[in-house]
């Protein structure tokens, strides 16, 4: 799965990728696309009551707001959990990437690629034992 918004999420994280990175920076097709209108579509048979697309549209955006700017800040997000961080969805955090020598693979040539902040996710117990 992915969020739509991948390149907004990557930007307000100052995410640019280094030299040689540029095609492992861009956003892959996904099976599933998490959208308000995916989200809406998902909840609308609900017994509890569905959300509208625009109240999924404010909370899916609440939460990549949220995430964004606690990742900024240095902090770890961690998503569904309960009583330790191994539970629940999983974990968000920021890991930093030393600058290093690659080598672009058509030419062979040595290029230098800048260091830079990734995004880590850790799923939690309760995503890896229900995908298992």
């Amino acid at each position: 799965m992915t969020f739509a918004v991948c390149p907004e999420f990557a930007a307000a994280l100052d995410l640019n990728p280094g030299k040689g990175d540029e095609a492992s920076a861009k956003c892959r097709d996904a099976d599933v696309v998490i959208d308000a209108e995916y989200i809406a579509s998902e909840t609308e048979h609900d017994p509890r009551g569905g959300l509208s697309e625009e109240d999924a549209k404010r909370a899916l955006e609440a939460f990549i707001n949220t995430t964004t700017k606690a990742l900024k800040k240095g902090d770890r997000i961690s998503v569904g959990v309960k009583k330790d961080e191994d539970e629940g969805f999983g974990t968000f955090s920021i890991s930093k990437r030393s600058a290093r020598t690659g080598r672009n693979p058509q030419t062979g040539k040595e290029i230098q690629i800048a260091a830079k902040k990734v995004v880590k996710f850790k799923a939690g117990a309760e995503l890896s034992k229900a995908v298992n």
